[in-house]
């Protein structure tokens, strides 16, 4: 990549506008720190930067499609990021955006100043490095699905964990009549089997009940394919081994959908005895400098909505 941004010969009169989307003004300052992340790093950087309320506010097939529009501009095997600061929406349109991306270069970075949270995560793992900043934060991909009862979303993943937890509780029954009846009865464990399983079935079998299978199936399959979408995401950068350890974390590791996964958590515990809690992302190494210019990207994203490169003149959204 030439040593002068591609942004370098924008009209400093501030009439900034992005190839694909943005809603309202975008400012001078913004698109300086842009340019300096370009030059420091070499690279072109595309931008999803999401907080409208309306389609173009999160990661959708509106947006994939703005991206695809523009894919002649990625050209072959160019060292390119997309700087992302997104809640999340659609896992399908998320991996259809880095499959665009990773289709054209084997060199495609991914950006995250503060935040990538669920779609958005699953979008910042395509890449060959992430870049995060010092505060910056992924999520978990347990996959959210609207209930039409509670009319809120809910992560299918709590579904699929009941569960677990109640297959765990009745082992632990099992367990403690066992030992129970060993200490009190002094009867050989074959013959205490059969009355410990009892024990154990009469307790979750109420809260069994009343799982709705057809809806934990669906809950399940959902899950599923949100590690599907991670796993060849990242087969390029990943061993066959770490994507598919990296995914299932992502997936099913975390307690909650809002669950904080810093910078140090995301990448590779480099100490003699690797942290369980480490994921193993290719985190990218960066200057103080770079450092800093996240840092100072932060006030511009919490009102911005910028999708595409910076150009002079209208959006062709």
């Amino acid at each position: 990549m030439p040593n002068d941004s591609p942004l370098a010969s924008l009209d400093r009169s501030g009439n900034y506008k992005a190839s694909i989307y943005n809603d309202g003004v975008i400012p001078p300052g913004f698109v300086e720190i842009i340019e300096e992340l370009e030059k420091l790093l070499e690279m072109k950087i595309w931008l999803l930067v999401q907080n409208s309320d309306d389609s173009w506010g999160e990661v959708s097939d509106k947006v994939y499609q703005g991206f695809c529009d523009k894919k002649a501009e990625i050209e072959s095997n160019e060292r390119c990021g997309l700087l992302i600061h997104s809640l999340g929406g659609d896992a399908s349109a998320a991996y259809k955006i880095v499959r665009l991306f990773q289709r054209r270069t084997d060199d495609f970075y991914t950006l995250i100043p503060v935040y990538a949270k669920s779609a958005a995560t699953l979008m910042a793992i395509g890449g060959k490095q992430v870049f995060m900043g010092m505060e910056a934060e992924l999520g978990p991909l347990d996959v959210q699905i609207y209930d039409q009862e509670k009319d809120d979303y809910d992560s299918a993943l709590n579904a699929v964990q009941s569960l677990e937890r109640l297959n765990a509780y009745a082992l632990t029954a099992f367990d403690q009549m066992m030992q129970l009846l060993l200490m009190r009865t002094n009867k050989k464990p074959d013959s205490l089997v059969g009355s410990s399983l009892e024990h154990a079935a009469g307790i979750v079998r109420p809260l069994v009940e009343k799982i709705d299978t057809i809806d934990l199936t669906r809950k399940s399959r959902e899950l599923k394919v949100a590690q599907d979408y991670a796993e060849r995401l990242m087969m390029a950068n990943y061993t066959e081994r770490e994507y598919s350890r990296i995914a299932s974390s992502l997936v099913e590791k975390y307690s909650t959908h809002g669950f904080v996964i810093d910078r140090r958590e995301a990448g590779q515990d480099r100490t003699p005895r690797r942290s369980s809690a480490s994921l193993g992302l290719h985190i990218g190494d960066m200057s103080p400098t770079a450092e800093g210019l996240l840092d100072r990207l932060e006030p511009y994203l919490e009102n911005l909505t910028v999708i595409g490169r910076i150009r002079i003149g209208a959006p062709e959204a």
